[in-house]
């Protein structure tokens, strides 16, 4: 399946695959020009825009097995190294947000050119959000094996989702920016047999630098096509994907209001009012003393309402 929409030679999309007679799932994604925006709208250093990308790269291919538009896939790393706290959410649309707490976290190597994102991540924890619309979002938590990103992901769905997956993610540099970014994810599904699992396992012990396979123009069905050979590959749609974050002034209010009345009290004692920056897309959103007021004035007025005492006429009999 082709979508004549999608320049190929260039622009970030996501492809979704089957093979070996359906008993693999497959998807690959080139993500290197929504990570570049994210370099360049987070100001960020080469260690946190690979370990960044390589995030937001797996969230994407992870959230292509979510059912709705309205779910989503939140992954946060929770760690000791420079970069302590990481964080993508993606959507089944392709689009796809992220956020570094260290943005100019210092940069190591482990060869000339070679970054050490193990050593600026450190070791943590990685959570996974699945907000599925259901009451209660799944939670799933697992250690860092690496830091690395890939091994991390891959890790929890063997332990958390039990899925043997192989999972590649890549993201490459140079001094202009992001030269090339993206992913690459099997999994075994069930009623494959140890063989397959094997076969598997063997195509991917040496498998090329993906960000330097994609740097030299391969598309992510080409990634496929040179990971799995001839075994039955069967292309079932692929679609753009993209950084959006859907922040805007409502959203942030809402957020604000979320403080609470005695914090508002406060803030709204500012005659310089306030600004609030999203951590996303860095977008401001500047708020007047007046407006502050009004937000506290109306939340200390719910606040009372829902804590007034209910009334039982029976009481009064």
């Amino acid at each position: 399946m082709t979508n004549n929409n999608i320049d190929h030679r260039k622009d970030d999309y996501l492809v979704q695959a089957t093979a070996k007679q359906g008993l693999l799932r497959c998807l690959a994604v080139r993500t290197t020009k929504l990570v570049d925006y994210a370099r360049e709208t987070h100001d960020l250093s080469p260690a946190t825009t690979v370990a960044l990308g390589r995030l937001m790269s797996g969230a994407l291919l992870m959230a292509a097995d979510l059912k709705s538009d309205q779910d989503q896939i939140t992954l946060i790393t929770k760690s000791d190294g420079d970069i302590s706290n990481l964080s993508a959410i993606a959507t089944l649309d392709g689009k796809v947000r992220g956020y570094g707490n260290q943005p100019q976290a210092p940069s190591y190597y482990h060869e000339p050119g070679k970054l050490d994102i193990a050593k600026s991540v450190g070791k943590g924890n990685l959570t996974v959000i699945k907000d599925l619309g259901l009451k209660d979002p799944y939670i799933g938590n697992v250690e860092l094996v690496s830091g690395e990103i890939a091994e991390d992901l891959a890790s929890y769905y063997f332990y958390s989702e039990q899925i043997p997956t192989v999972l590649f993610l890549g993201v490459r540099l140079d001094q202009e920016g992001v030269v090339s970014a993206g992913g690459m994810l099997v999994q075994v599904l069930p009623g494959a047999d140890e063989e397959i699992l094997t076969w598997l396992e063997n195509r991917a012990v040496g498998f090329p630098d993906l960000s330097e396979l994609i740097e030299q123009g391969i598309s992510p069905h080409q990634l496929i096509d040179l990971l799995l050979g001839e075994a039955d590959i069967e292309y079932l749609k692929e679609y753009p994907v993209t950084y959006y974050c859907p922040c805007n002034r409502d959203r942030m209010t809402s957020n604000l209001a979320l403080l609470g009345a005695a914090e508002l009290k406060e803030m709204a004692a500012d005659p310089e009012g306030i600004e609030l920056q999203c951590h996303y897309c860095s977008n401001k959103y500047q708020y007047q003393q007046s407006e502050i007021q009004d937000l506290y004035n109306a939340v200390k007025t719910a606040e009372k309402d829902f804590n007034k005492p209910d009334i039982n006429l029976m009481d009064f009999d």
